[in-house]
């Protein structure tokens, strides 16, 4: 069999003449039931790679037509995105009743509290709740202990007025409340404790608590080193927090890699650089007023000052000038 022969005939049974070709190994076959035989054996999806590299040659109408479809399904989702309101990015310009109570709450804090767009998930996972009837604000936390492979636990709602010992006590220790607790939540409870076994012998004079700095100069690697003795309320004063806070816990030998930061220092350096902002805009302001009004200009007022002088200085020519003449004429008729 020649090669030209090999290659017209179906690459699976080698009986009977080649009618299609796999559009990502193009693999010849002659029916669907060698189709499927290929995929299995060759773990083939039948999907044209659309990143794949096809020289300009070899470039056909299939090619062209497969990418035409492909540009109308991105077509499609995006104008299915773009009617979806839910799915549109935008903050909240008039905050809902309960989130306005929220924020006000928060502010009575001395927190500056910041939400992100509702259909982000750190804002839908949110369940910071203010109770407006006992006048109690209660706060979603989210503690994660870098030591113990990133570990992750939540406190739903914590009331501000807790004393950060209290509500590391019950994380450190996820056994301690396990009464009216399903099977399947018993058993996530003792692998956290299984994790965290390193901490909760090193107690609380082994550890260094850390919030994640929010809206400053370098915040993704910032800390504030938080009091475990003070209240929640306390430790969040004076500070942003978007959404809920995030507080992560370290031993004192990792303590060091938190590069933490003063509240006080870092209000001062923000009016620093606001006070310079302002300046620079102020200079900006005044440079495009100063060039614009001609007034202020000194080019332009130099150059009136030089037509003044020219025509004061300008030199009157008798001779060409007729009303000059006439003048003197008529001056020596009267004297006669």
């Amino acid at each position: 069999m020649t090669p030209c022969e090999k290659l017209e005939n179906c690459e699976v049974c080698a009986k009977v003449s080649a009618k299609y070709t796999c559009p990502k190994c193009e693999v010849r076959t002659c029916s669907l039931k060698c189709v499927n035989i290929h995929k299995k054996e060759l773990d083939c999806s039948g999907i044209r790679d659309k990143t794949k590299f096809v020289p300009l040659k070899q470039f056909t109408d299939l090619d062209l037509l497969s990418d035409y479809r492909l540009l109308e399904q991105v077509g499609r989702s995006v104008d299915q995105l773009q009617r979806d309101e839910s799915k549109k990015y935008g903050r909240f310009h008039n905050l809902p009743t309960h989130l306005h109570k929220l924020r006000q709450a928060a502010t009575k804090s001395k927190v500056q509290l910041e939400f992100m767009p509702q259909n982000f998930s750190r804002h839908k996972q949110n369940t910071t709740f203010f109770n407006w009837k006992t006048n109690e604000l209660f706060w979603r936390i989210e503690w994660i202990f870098p030591q113990a492979e990133n570990t992750k636990c939540v406190t739903q709602r914590a009331l501000e007025t807790s004393r950060l010992s209290d509500l590391l006590d019950n994380i450190l220790d996820p056994l301690m409340n396990s009464n009216n607790v399903t099977a399947d939540d018993m058993k996530e409870r003792e692998l956290v404790a299984d994790k965290l076994q390193f901490y909760c012998s090193s107690g609380l004079s082994g550890i260094k608590v850390f919030l994640k700095a929010e809206k400053v100069k370098k915040s993704d690697s910032r800390f504030y080193q938080l009091d475990v003795t003070e209240s929640l309320k306390e430790n969040l004063a004076n500070k942003t927090i978007i959404e809920f806070p995030i507080i992560y816990i370290a031993l004192n030998d990792h303590a060091h890699i938190f590069e933490t930061i003063d509240s006080d220092a870092d209000e001062e350096e923000e009016e620093q650089q606001q006070q310079q902002e302002i300046e620079t805009k102020l200079k900006l302001n005044r440079r495009t007023n100063y060039w614009k009004n001609p007034r202020r200009n000194p080019t332009s007022n130099n150059l009136r000052h030089k037509d003044k002088i020219i025509k004061q200085v300008s030199p009157v020519n008798f001779f060409f000038n007729n009303n000059a003449s006439s003048e003197s004429e008529n001056e020596s008729m009267d004297q006669s």
